[in-house]
């Protein structure tokens, strides 16, 4: 699999590091029959101690108590659900990555990991705000899971998709470096590729 990686960096701090490999499943949603003509999807991920936030059709971030945001992280009910273990992955059909299928590896104490996927509109942009108190135990950059001695990682970034398309947004590791990441999940002869999208800092709203 060829991955490339579009980012923007943000704070981070001094990471340790270990291997983990894993594999999560998912349940479909009805949303997934959306008409991709006008719109894309976009796959976010959460655990217990994180935040996520969507914020569609805006080009400024919202925080997770505004009404009209996906929170996809950091909720009194998700972030229960991640506590006991309970929680599930929500997929509209975005095909597998090394992040989806290394997932649960990336479990933490009381913190299970998963994935959420949205339709978003096409053509418009949609910002993500994202904070980890642990960022590492979410993401494997090139088979290396990262281990934290400090928090935190957060910031916030929009992108404009294209209609048809998919995505998916996360935190990536650059050395000791945190950054916030876009890439089109594309599907071809079986094997899946990661292609960087622009994305900007997205100022408060």
């Amino acid at each position: 699999m060829m991955i490339k990686i579009a980012a923007i960096p943000i704070l981070a701090f001094p990471l340790l590091c270990s291997l983990g490999f894993a594999q999560e499943s998912a349940k479909p949603s009805a949303a997934s029959t959306a008409d991709n003509t006008q719109t894309s999807r976009l796959r976010m991920f959460g655990q217990n101690g994180a935040s996520a936030v969507l914020a569609r059709a805006s080009s400024c971030a919202k925080n997770i108590w505004s009404e009209d945001v996906e929170k996809v992280s950091g909720g009194m009910g998700s972030a229960f659900s991640s506590f006991i273990g309970t929680v599930s992955n929500t997929s509209l059909g975005i095909a597998e990555t090394d992040t989806t299928r290394n997932l649960s590896k990336k479990d933490g104490m009381l913190s299970k990991a998963y994935f959420r996927e949205y339709v978003i509109p096409a053509d418009k942009p949609s910002t993500m705000s994202m904070g980890f108190q642990d960022v590492s135990s979410f993401y494997v950059a090139s088979g290396v899971r990262y281990d934290w001695v400090k928090p935190s990682c957060r910031g916030a970034i929009t992108f404009t998709p294209r209609a048809g398309e998919d995505y998916e947004a996360a935190f990536v590791w650059e050395g000791k470096v945190c950054r916030l990441s876009v890439n089109q999940v594309v599907t071809k002869d079986g094997t899946t590729e990661l292609i960087p999208m622009p994305v900007t800092r997205a100022p408060d709203c």
